[in-house]
């Protein structure tokens, strides 16, 4: 073990970290939901670099610049550290659960939209130009964690397919067929993220298997 001390104000410290950044980030959420701890910590050391009380419900999910970018809620929020109290607000989805970045500032939201009739699906936001992309509804009640390549965004689904939308127009290409177990009546707890490694998409599925598709041309599987 190289560490191992308590972080002030966070009981169950969950960290996160992204590409690029020397730092492991820390969020707990008050039970109101109204404030959100943010803890920076030097994943070598354990030393607590910077933290912060942010209003509302945070997610991190990025950092590009020395900027911090959460997701909340009902919006998608770039701040830029504790040292200044400006902050980013674009137009995101209600109830946004999970977000990957791609392709520069632009981010992906897996969420629910109100507008939509309560349904679940992707939305694209701009985290710059600070607006909505596109919204596409998947048709699914449930989906992984979206992950993205320079082109398209993969999400696996309950019933074991790997589907995969144009990062660019938000139009669905391509999905695999439904790969369930044998007691296909039970929804799996988690569903595994895939990952992309040189031009293939890797998931898992309910039925025990994992499998690999070549994420260049996804209308073909």
């Amino acid at each position: 073990m190289k560490w191992s001390q308590r972080i002030p104000g966070q009981d169950v410290p969950y960290f996160v970290s992204f590409p690029g950044d020397p730092l492991a980030y820390a969020a707990t959420a008050s039970g109101d939901g109204s404030a959100t701890k943010v803890t920076a910590v030097d994943p070598g050391t354990g030393e607590v670099r910077w933290d912060a009380r942010l209003e509302g419900a945070l997610e991190p999910i990025g950092s590009e610049d020395g900027a911090v970018v959460f997701v909340s809620v009902d919006a998608v929020r770039g701040r830029r550290g504790p040292w200044s109290a400006t902050a980013r607000r674009v137009v995101g989805p209600s109830a946004c659960r999970c977000v990957s970045r791609c392709r520069g500032p632009r981010a992906v939201c897996a969420g629910r939209r109100p507008s939509d009739g309560g349904g679940r699906g992707l939305v694209a936001v701009d985290l710059e130009a600070r607006k909505q992309l596109w919204s596409l509804q998947t048709g699914v009640a449930r989906g992984s964690v979206p992950v993205a390549d320079d082109r398209y965004v993969y999400v696996t689904t309950p019933d074991g397919r790997l589907l995969a939308v144009d990062g660019r127009r938000g139009k669905l290409v391509g999905q695999t067929p439904p790969r369930l177990a044998a007691q296909s009546d039970r929804v799996p707890a988690s569903l595994p993220t895939p990952v992309v490694v040189d031009g293939r998409v890797y998931t898992g599925a309910p039925d025990g298997t994992v499998f690999g598709v070549d994420g260049r041309d996804p209308s073909a599987w």
